[in-house]
């Protein structure tokens, strides 16, 4: 959802903080190699259509093994001046290194910081606007419609995101000229709480919260908003490590929230609906709920039980894209049938849209949560 905004893919985002931190390119060895091997497969007089798709084997958790040993670098570092004239960090993390300070909660704030380089540099360069006529607009305009409804008319109560970057929020509080804005950012456990202002939906950042300037960001605390709180670079979820700290754990912080949101209905877009978690998350949902209407229908006719367990369980989308098998009419089985089979089996129905930007995207969005009267 953030790329037309200028963010980076995620071999992008790791190249350009591995290039800051070890000063080389992370996928140069790999394009090499891939270009030697076809040069000597061309040699060979091997077909042109098997050249085309040589590639280079990756590990499944190569981007969270590569962050962490970028993450345990910087902790390793972070003591040498030369090490840190080299991430040209500004002087306050001198100051704060120098300070004997928590070496751990430096590492976290210098990731940090290399993060927020990385993921909004091009977007400044390009000088790419926050505010643009794609698909980020369309679910600011829902998110920003309901937060103005009373609880009970609401079609959408909260938000949750994988992604670290705040393009979401800034899209929804565009003009929002009231203290507390209508998104209000939740990325620790700490601010998990009601929020006392009703026109405010909460956007719940799973992997860790960076946005372009945390002052823009107060914390709700029960006796009122803390201005200026620094975003909490301890609970990003980049790394292997971070990951088992955070979302690895089923009764922490992210697990928590996602088992409670689907209690409900999730609309799930702009997902590849391949990260293993949000699979397990499904998974424990369904195998619970299944169980359970199983054995209370233990004397029905068993196809009727498993009709009704597949009724009952069935109550999320996922909103993505036409596969180009589909497009071009064809029938071919491909890996992504088995995905959508095992999601259908959790619980989520697929919803094909032609692309983002059509017509008739637009049109069943706006039908379907835009059409309701406004306050």
């Amino acid at each position: 959802m953030s790329l037309d905004r200028g963010l980076p893919l995620w071999p992008e985002l790791l190249s350009e903080i591995w290039r800051r931190v070890f000063g080389e390119d992370f996928y140069e060895r790999d394009r090499d190699f891939i270009r030697r091997a076809r040069e000597a497969c061309q040699r060979a007089g091997l077909p042109a259509e098997f050249i085309t798709r040589l590639d280079v084997s990756r590990h499944p958790f190569e981007l969270q093994f590569a962050f962490e040993q970028i993450y345990h670098h910087i902790r390793r570092g972070l003591p040498n001046p030369v090490f840190r004239k080299r991430l040209e960090l500004p002087k306050r993390f001198d100051r704060s290194i120098t300070a004997k300070g928590s070496n751990e909660q430096a590492t976290a704030d210098v990731f940090s910081y290399l993060l927020r380089n990385a993921l909004y540099q091009r977007r400044r360069r390009a000088n790419i606007p926050l505010a643009g006529p794609d698909t980020l607009s369309l679910i600011a305009r829902v998110v920003r419609r309901n937060a103005k409804l009373p609880a009970q008319e609401r079609l959408i109560d909260r938000v949750i995101t994988f992604n670290v970057d705040d393009l979401l929020e800034r899209e929804i509080n565009a003009g929002c000229r009231r203290r507390v804005p209508y998104a209000v950012p939740i990325a620790r456990a700490s601010a998990v709480r009601p929020l006392t202002v009703q026109r405010s939906i909460a956007v719940y950042h799973l992997h860790g919260f960076v946005p372009m300037a945390s002052s823009r960001y107060a914390h709700w605390m029960d006796d009122g908003w803390i201005e200026n709180v620094k975003a909490a670079s301890e609970s990003l979820v980049f790394t292997d490590e971070q990951y088992w700290r955070t979302v690895g754990n089923p009764a922490g912080f992210a697990s928590r929230l996602f088992a409670n949101a689907l209690a409900g209905r999730c609309l799930f877009i702009g997902l590849s609906m391949t990260d293993v978690n949000i699979v397990r998350w499904l998974a424990q949902d369904a195998i619970e709920r299944s169980d359970d209407f199983r054995r209370l229908t233990r004397d029905w006719d068993t196809q009727e039980a498993e009709f009704n367990v597949s009724e009952e369980l069935s109550r999320h989308y996922w909103i993505t894209q036409q596969r180009p098998d589909q497009l071009a009419g064809q029938n071919s089985f491909r890996l992504t049938d088995v995905l959508r089979n095992t999601l259908s089996r959790r619980g989520v129905t697929s919803i094909d849209i032609p692309s983002w930007h059509s017509k008739e995207f637009r049109d069943w969005w706006r039908a379907c949560f835009l059409s309701q009267p406004q306050r």
